[in-house]
């Protein structure tokens, strides 16, 4: 085992597998190849497996039902063809495999012919690089249609430009999409699509060049050489959406934007719209949010300033004084006032005790006293008693009789208010 090394790479066969299927993915090309059918054989999924055979090799081949839906042609063993699509790997086996994206019969040779030598020669001047694509607008608002007015293509454009709530305008610049003269008309269309102004002098944002599908021959005329080098000379960004997933035509190598199909462009205008305008809803959400914080802010700023320079200015340094004065006066008053209640208060007691201590007042005082004596004198006198209805016994001398043993033997008188009477002691 001296061969091999510490430092060799040692690779599973899977593993094998898939990095030769990466390198064939970025160093083969879509391409066509032309054979004959055999082993065909359709399974209910819809897809549809076969074998790819000239003289010299063979090579499997599926077709999935995605890019065989809409094409016309009906594939048979024995068939020849010519088969566009790309290289695959199917690792669990390590076989190799062509995907196929369109078929043309080889009755259709010399046109298959014509197609792949245009397209060489057109791709050899540059016509297809990528670097010299416009960049398709995110929000066009006025989209140029080159294509038939009658045709089903547009209407299920429009309908679904309808659907999802589209804004923009569509306007139809008529041309027949197959025939002889189509080429022509369809860079005409383009053409004019570049060149119209609107009142405003503004132009139209895109341009879409488009059909529905149909057999090679349908195609064709957005295979010829003019209109692939009208589509790539546009000033307008342009969108190429003719056919059906599979169809291929020059003018979608030229134009900057393939669509597999009318609806399909439809599908990707609108949504790239409705997209940008949900950012830039969601934006000028964001933007609104911060202009009102950074407001408030700045409010809640002014007004701290504000305050601040309110406390700190002349004037209301001046208020502050004022305010000071005014409550020292207030102290002051009420001082004042307090004391004089005091002072007042002492005064009056002071005169009622002198008041008290004075000479005429004693002397009412004593006045009183002694009419107060004499009223109730008078009313312990005899002659009140006798007006009350009381009598009194007095002797000979007119002396009252205060007890029983004074009373004299024989008469003595018993006084009343009326009267006096003699009454004996029995």
């Amino acid at each position: 085992m001296e061969f091999l090394k510490q430092s060799d790479e040692i690779l599973g066969v899977g593993e094998f597998s898939r990095r030769f299927k990466m390198l064939v993915k970025t160093r083969i090309p879509e391409l066509w190849l032309k054979g004959e059918i055999s082993n065909l054989k359709t399974y209910s999924s819809g897809h549809t497996y076969f074998t790819l055979k000239d003289d010299e090799g063979a090579i499997s081949a599926v077709l999935f039902k995605g890019y065989s839906r809409g094409m016309s042609l009906r594939l048979e063993d024995g068939m020849r063809i010519f088969a566009f699509g790309e290289i695959s790997i199917y690792e669990a086996r390590g076989s190799y495999q062509i995907v196929v994206k369109a078929v043309i019969p080889d009755g259709s040779g010399s046109l298959a012919a014509r197609f792949q030598a245009l397209k060489e020669k057109l791709s050899a001047e540059g016509l297809f690089d990528a670097a010299r694509k416009k960049t398709v607008p995110l929000l066009p608002r006025r989209i140029a249609v080159v294509t038939s007015p009658s045709g089903a293509a547009i209407r299920d454009f429009c309908r679904i430009f309808s659907r999802r709530g589209w804004k923009g305008e569509v306007v139809v610049i008529p041309s027949r999409v197959q025939g002889a003269e189509a080429a022509e008309e369809l860079a005409e269309g383009l053409k004019r699509a570049s060149e119209f102004r609107f009142g405003d002098g503004s132009g139209f944002d895109l341009a879409v060049l488009m059909r529905g599908g149909g057999s090679l021959e349908d195609l064709w005329p957005f295979n010829e050489e003019a209109l692939a080098r009208a589509v790539a000379a546009c000033p307008l960004p342009t969108i190429s959406a003719v056919g059906h997933e599979i169809d291929f035509t020059l003018s979608d190598f030229a134009a900057d934007l393939r669509a597999e199909t009318p609806s399909a462009a439809a599908e990707l205008v609108s949504s790239a719209a409705i997209e940008a305008e949900n950012r830039l809803d969601s934006a000028e959400s964001a933007l609104k949010n911060a202009l009102a914080a950074r407001l408030e802010a700045l409010r809640a700023r002014l007004e701290s300033l504000s305050g601040a320079l309110r406390l700190n200015s002349p004037e209301a340094k001046i208020r502050e004084l004022w305010l000071g004065l005014d409550s020292l006066e207030s102290r002051i008053a009420a001082a004042a006032a307090g004391a004089l209640a005091g002072c007042k208060s002492e005064f009056l007691r002071v005169r009622a005790d002198f008041a008290a201590l004075s000479p005429a007042r004693r002397i009412e005082m004593y006045s009183q006293k002694l009419d107060y004596l004499e009223k109730h004198i008078g009313l312990l006198g005899v002659d009140s008693a006798l007006n009350r209805g009381f009598a009194v016994a007095v002797d000979s001398e007119g002396g009252f009789i205060s007890s029983a043993a004074e009373v004299p033997e024989g008469a003595f008188g018993l006084r009343f208010a009326d009267g006096e009477v003699s009454v004996k002691k029995a």
